[in-house]
């Protein structure tokens, strides 16, 4: 544990940091690289002006800053919270050479044995038990249990309070939404919906809304 944290805090301190999306999320995100250590410059957004007017924080512009920027002196962290986009922006910024840390809160409880992605965001509260694979730009959110040896797909969301047994795949693109549940050794399917609330005491297939207890895919989602 010790070692893992220690490569943590030296990428941590090595750079400042901006946060891409100026939203509900990228605050959190904001908070996290604060307590994490980074200097935080302020926001990126595709609108910076709307962003300045809901925003009492530093909006620094749209996303020619990020092309202007000296990526040697500065990284971004993804404050987006829809899956797609998310991807879209984190390919923007590395494509820029721009690096995408992995964000940690000190609140959260991660094993030395979980693997994290570049851009996944682990908020306060949640918990990332032996062996779990979490991949690039996936994001655990505040108070979600992600148990032993679960593997959650690039630029999944797992909801705050969601809990995920032993042994889970959540594929890519996949959102399990706020206290979801799903048992042990089951499956929800890259792009999926698994509901608030819900129960999944089977696997869920690709590219479909499953909701209830337990959960029963109600539509399919265009891939």
């Amino acid at each position: 544990m010790a070692a893992r944290k220690d490569i943590l805090k030296e990428r941590m301190s090595a750079k400042k940091i901006v946060v891409f999306g100026a939203g509900g999320h990228g605050k959190v995100v904001m908070d996290i690289a604060t307590q994490c250590g980074y200097e935080v410059l302020g926001f990126i957004d595709d609108d910076p002006e709307a962003a300045r007017l809901r925003s009492s924080f530093i909006v620094l512009g749209d996303r020619n800053w990020i092309r202007a920027a000296n990526p040697s002196e500065v990284c971004c962290a993804l404050g987006i919270g829809r899956n797609n986009l998310r991807m879209e922006i984190a390919q923007f910024v590395t494509g820029c050479g721009m690096e995408l840390p992995t964000l940690v809160s000190p609140r959260a409880m991660v094993s030395a044995s979980v693997d994290l992605g570049a851009g996944v965001v682990v908020m306060p509260g949640a918990v990332i038990n032996a062996m779990a694979r979490i991949g690039e730009g996936a994001i655990v959110n505040s108070g979600a249990v992600v148990e032993h040896d679960n593997r959650i797909g690039r630029y999944a969301n797992i909801s705050p309070n969601a809990s995920l047994g032993g042994d889970v795949e959540v594929g890519e693109f996949a959102h399990v939404a706020i206290g979801a549940t799903v048992l042990p050794s089951h499956r929800i399917g890259a792009g999926s919906i698994l509901g608030a609330g819900s129960v999944a005491t089977a696997n869920i297939p690709d590219h479909v809304v499953a909701f209830g207890v337990p959960a029963k895919v109600q539509r399919p989602l265009l891939p």
